[in-house]
């Protein structure tokens, strides 16, 4: 059998396993929940380190579907990963990580390609190793795009066509940002070029634009094999995207594989200026129960309870530079009409809303923060993302005290500014039954 300390190319068989100040970090960390960020060679680093026996590796590059100049090549890049490299083959990688017990994956949203890989803790040189030959060495075959990674685009694109609540809730970014975070994620089109692939990487595989994030991991380590594999990344800070501004607006979508309606007011953007009340305003709403066998006491969950089949579930998502507050909608097209419009009731009364249910929001949030934290592969990209732009990563204990600084007044006063504003609204499915904003009293 193949000895992990040869799988790695050139790797002495000494660095495959961990460095003395690693092992002494597997001691459990005073805040095992901190971040810590450096530089390596140029390339932003950050982690953390709680003493477990597994790590979880993230590349966060900034070059989602914002920043593309030709539609669908961030989905094309992000499909493309873990393809034949010049040193590996695709096989040879599958074959090498499971050999490790470890895994790959690549995940695309709006702002982030985000290459991910889970692996026992001693592995960690032969995974940043692997990841920085993703973005450096990947051969761009015509063929194999033709031949697969096409096809597992088409796949991706059927599968979310075929859910009314994600085109409804993706069309909602459109109404209500128009171009850079309203444009579509996915490639809608099958005149897709693949031959603008290798050009879209050099422009985003670059030093400046990337970050590498790892839960479970010595930030000593981490620095050291980064700035080592990632050497033959070009310097740069990858593609501009314009300031996002947000327009509001209204959108019908015929779909014939069932009934959504989105939604949607301006957030909070993510960074230094979040505004924790918009979150704490999601889970005022909320709609999701807590327990089995009961609707909930939240806003929506109590505006649609006595209504078959109906679900209206509040989001928000910060990004970068805006955010996006929605609800969505789904249910039987018949039950759409007064569903909108009690969920827009359900959305007024915000105006008045009692301290205790501030106090259970805050709760609920805090819970989910913390949680999420303890989950190592969750929140790798939005700390990247916070690298990248500011070279800070956001720590736990400043979005809990953030929560606990919010007030019903600020609550209140969040809500106002939504309530009087312009809001966003998408119907997806037969058109016929769907109600146009105005007929659920929505102001768009």
């Amino acid at each position: 059998m193949l000895a992990r300390s040869s799988i790695a190319r050139g790797l002495p068989q000494c660095c495959a396993k961990a460095a003395p100040s690693a092992r002494r970090g597997m001691a459990a960390a005073a805040n095992p929940f901190h971040y810590s960020v450096g530089n390596a060679g140029g390339v932003k680093v950050a982690s953390r380190d709680d003493g477990g026996p597994t790590t979880s590796l993230a590349v966060v590059v900034r070059g989602g579907s914002r920043y593309e100049s030709s539609p669908g090549l961030a989905h094309g890049l992000a499909s493309f990963a873990f393809k034949n490299t010049t040193k590996r083959s695709a096989l040879r990688l599958q074959r090498e990580s499971e050999l490790l017990g470890g895994s790959f994956g690549s995940t695309l949203s709006r702002e982030n390609i985000v290459l991910r890989a889970k692996f026992l803790r001693d592995d960690l040189p032969y995974f940043v190793e692997a990841l920085g030959e993703v973005m450096s060495k990947t051969k761009y075959i015509h063929y194999e795009f033709q031949e697969e990674v096409g096809p597992i685009m088409i796949t991706e694109l059927s599968k979310y066509s075929h859910n009314p609540a994600d085109v409804a809730l993706e069309h909602a970014h459109n109404v209500a940002f128009h171009s850079g975070l309203g444009g579509h994620r996915l490639a809608m089109s099958n005149k897709f070029s693949s031959s603008l692939i290798p050009s879209y990487a050099q422009q985003v595989y670059q030093k400046g634009n990337i970050a590498v994030v790892a839960s479970g991991a010595a930030q000593a380590e981490l620095e050291k094999w980064t700035g080592q594999f990632f050497t033959d990344l070009t310097e740069g800070s990858g593609l501009p995207s314009n300031v996002t501004k947000y327009y509001g607006g209204e959108n019908r979508i015929y779909n014939d594989h069932g009934d959504a309606i989105v939604i949607a007011f301006p957030g909070s953007q993510g960074g230094p200026n979040f505004k924790a009340e918009f979150s704490v305003l999601a889970y005022l709403l909320g709609g999701e129960s807590s327990t089995k066998w009961n609707h909930g006491t939240s806003a929506l969950s109590q505006a649609v309870s006595q209504m078959a089949g109906v679900k209206a579930i509040a989001k928000h998502v910060a990004y970068s530079d805006a955010g996006l507050l929605s609800i969505t909608v789904t249910g039987p097209q018949t039950a759409l009409h007064q569903a909108g419009a009690e969920v827009v009731k359900a959305i007024k009364s915000l105006a008045s809303v009692k301290p205790e249910d501030v106090k259970k929001a805050i709760a609920q949030a805090k819970f989910d923060v913390l949680a999420a934290a303890e989950d190592r592969s969750v929140g790798l990209e939005l700390i990247g993302q916070s690298v990248i732009a500011s070279g800070k990563a956001p720590q736990v204990e400043g979005v809990i005290k953030a929560l606990e600084g919010v007030t019903v007044d600020t609550v209140k006063s969040a809500a106002k500014k939504l309530l009087d504003g312009k809001a966003t609204y998408t119907a997806v499915g037969d058109l016929h039954y769907l109600p146009f904003a105005a007929d659920i009293g929505l102001q768009v």
